[in-house]
């Protein structure tokens, strides 16, 4: 096997290589003076299963372009078995067609990847499963719940930790985190107004057990699957801050970090903010290579 690394994400694509052993497809890779890209492989692939890792933001539709290019070439060069690993997959929050004439962008992308070369498409925590289930198999998303449930582990004491969703929808993925840890968990819902639909309030689904958490805990720690303005993240963390005196932890496995959107956090009352290498970021403490090599080893 063989592992092919976007220029653009080589730290996650060493560590993934490193673990697997495999050799690295050598590329050449530039950009002309107009803006167009230019790749050229430096190895055969023909009649190798090749593991082609792809960065995905910033800058999602070039980064879509050059995976097509990627893929297309492994699949014209002959390579065998074709696995494309997309840790954050770009375009997945329009999961559905809410308006008339609205493209399913997430659906799109992912025929597109599949059109493109690739057999199987491997990701991390993408923000809606459902909208990929006709992929069947060829589609896997792994949830990061080991990555995170180790992270804590090794730097927090677990006595003194509480896990909190932000939103009814991370429920069930912050249980997982809890369960493997044994740290108690709560979550807030939002509280809109009923004419407009704007986000009013952010408050706890269960006032008693979460009263209960912030007096015998020390530490708090948020875990949602993106960050981009940080506007929900940011309202959990201010009505946290108004009754809790310890250390809040903002975590997130997709980084994207928009301008202003860490002011927010602080401001709101985190002390600490953390996020998996799935983006590039400077808060990018949780790998998520182990999680994706168990995947791959499964599939080989």
């Amino acid at each position: 096997m063989l592992i092919l690394v976007d220029p653009y994400y080589d730290a996650l694509g060493f560590e993934i290589s490193r673990d697997l052993r495999v050799e690295l497809v050598p590329l050449e890779h530039k950009v002309f003076p107009d803006g167009e890209s230019y790749f050229r492989f430096l190895r055969d692939v023909a009649g190798e299963d090749v593991l082609c890792v792809l960065s995905s933001y910033p800058n999602q539709d070039k980064a879509i372009l050059r995976a097509i290019f990627f893929l297309r070439t492994l699949r014209d060069l002959g390579a065998k078995k074709i696995i494309a690993v997309i840790p954050y997959f770009p375009y997945a929050r329009q999961d559905k067609r809410f308006l008339p004439g609205e493209c399913v962008s997430a659906r799109v992308v992912a025929e597109t990847i599949f059109s493109a070369g690739a057999d199987y498409i491997i990701t991390v925590d993408v923000h809606s499963e459902k909208v990929f289930e006709n992929f069947g198999k060829r589609f896997l998303n792994i949830k990061a719940v080991k990555a995170w449930a180790n992270y804590i582990k090794a730097n927090y004491r677990t006595d003194d930790v509480f896990i909190i969703a932000p939103d009814k929808g991370r429920i069930d993925y912050v249980e997982a985190v809890a369960s493997l840890l044994d740290v108690p968990f709560t979550g807030f819902e939002k509280r809109r107004d009923l004419v407009s639909g704007e986000i009013k309030k952010h408050q706890p689904i269960n006032p008693e057990k979460f009263g209960t958490l912030v007096k015998s805990r020390k530490v708090a720690i948020l875990l949602d699957d993106i960050i981009s303005t940080g506007g929900t993240a940011a309202g959990v963390i201010k009505e946290l801050r108004k009754i809790f005196d310890g250390k809040i932890v903002a975590g997130f496995t997709h980084g994207l970090f928009l301008p202003g959107s860490i002011e927010k956090l602080l401001k709101a009352g985190a002390d600490e903010i953390v996020s998996t290498n799935t983006v590039r970021n400077s808060f990018a403490k949780v790998s998520v290579a182990s999680i994706i090599v168990e995947e791959i080893r499964k599939i080989l």
